[in-house]
């Protein structure tokens, strides 16, 4: 295929993915005129009700599932939202509830939103792609959900671009504000220890000590106590299939909507997750730019846990980003451009805008992604890294 009409496919499909997306939004949106229908960004439900909680003076509470879950249904009309993040996510958003919902939530998405503006134009050298920002289909999935996905995706893209300018105590700081969300923590340790990025994983580590202090300094021993409690709760809250498979975008999840049992799916989750600890370590080894050490450390998050939900796929927003930013700068290897493009196509088969899907192809765009990343990983790194380019 020649490199126009590969252009053609990648353009096209940014563009009419995310204006499918832009159009689901539009209708979030629309809520604030139309009162009728379910509140706007649904989820952020679950923080608004819990910074009430807090600002009441009884943040306990907001691990009280059956009394959080009446105060929904109460106020909304709409219940079941439980409260699973760490009294840190707590403390973030405990001022949200000075405001009625709707201003709230729309707060609330904007300051994310900022946030990972001034993130990616941190993180690229071209800063002429951010539009793909404005496109890209777990982006606007992450808002419309009213969860904190962009802002994960925000925190991670500063930390990546703070290694990339030699500033690994910044870095290390935002790492460690990343904390409110464990699971996408894994490989994160692992891939600073591989690229000796010891001042950053020192930081990082002061960082989420002094986070989880503060909370406990402001909220006491009986929250976190809760919090702990909640945890086993939590775990058969997911077991129990109160959240559709067709939600999940880990491996894990994402055969359970195949048929998979939990133990052959486990297997395979755990088969991806060595290999992506592999890569990682590989990776973050060689003297590889961070456009690709980077987007292997958000592909193998996304590969190695087993809970991962749609919306926190915001997170490929970066690889794609990287990926664009180096083959612009160095030439894209063959068939790169419809790799891309079948990742982002990809998206329209899942839940991600509305259509309920009980099976749907949210696993392909992290492992096409994964894929391409590491084949141009190898190839640079067999050419010294410099003669990467290929015609597309």
């Amino acid at each position: 295929m020649s490199n126009h009409v590969a252009d053609s496919v990648l353009m096209f499909t940014l563009t009419f993915v995310g204006a499918v997306l832009v159009l689901r939004f539009g209708f979030e949106i629309s809520k604030v005129v139309f009162a009728e229908y379910r509140p706007m960004f649904p989820d952020f439900i679950s923080f608004w009700t819990a910074s009430l909680f807090v600002l009441q003076g009884s943040a306990i509470e907001a691990y009280n599932y059956p009394l959080v879950t009446d105060y929904q249904l109460e106020t909304f009309n709409q219940g079941g939202l439980p409260f699973l993040y760490p009294p840190t996510w707590l403390m973030v958003i405990s001022p949200f509830s000075m405001l009625p919902y709707r201003p709230s939530a729309l707060l609330f998405e904007a300051l994310q939103v900022i946030a990972l503006l001034v993130a990616c134009r941190y993180l690229l050298r071209d800063r002429s792609i951010l539009w793909v920002l404005i496109v890209f289909p777990t982006v606007i999935s992450g808002i419309i959900h009213g969860q904190n996905a962009v802002l994960n995706t925000a925190l991670l893209a500063g930390a990546l671009g703070a290694l990339d300018r030699d500033r690994p105590v910044l870095a290390g700081i935002l790492i460690g504000l990343l904390s409110y969300k464990p699971q996408l923590g894994i490989l994160i340790p692992i891939a600073l220890l591989a690229g000796r990025e010891y001042r950053a994983f020192a930081s990082a580590a002061v960082t989420t000590l002094l986070f989880a202090g503060t909370s406990w300094v402001v909220f006491g021993t009986e929250v976190w106590r809760a919090f702990i409690e909640t945890i086993s709760f939590a775990s058969s809250w997911l077991e129990s299939g109160q959240t559709p498979a067709n939600k999940y975008a880990s491996i894990l999840g994402w055969l359970r909507q195949f048929g998979v049992g939990n133990t052959a799916g486990m297997i395979v989750q755990v088969g991806f997750a060595l290999a992506s600890f592999g890569a990682v370590i590989w990776s973050w080894r060689q003297d590889l730019p961070m456009t690709i050490k980077g987007s292997m450390l958000v592909l193998g998050t996304c590969l190695s846990t087993p809970y991962l939900l749609d919306y926190d796929l915001a997170l490929l927003v970066i690889p794609v980003l990287l990926l664009i930013q180096q083959a612009n700068e160095e030439g894209y290897l063959s068939f790169e451009k419809l790799g891309i493009a079948l990742a982002v196509f990809s998206f329209l088969f899942t839940s991600l805008w509305g259509v309920q899907m009980p099976v749907t192809a949210i696993g392909v765009p992290s492992i096409v992604l994964f894929a391409l990343v590491l084949r141009r990983a190898v190839v640079g790194q067999r050419a010294g890294f410099g003669r990467t380019s290929c015609p597309a």
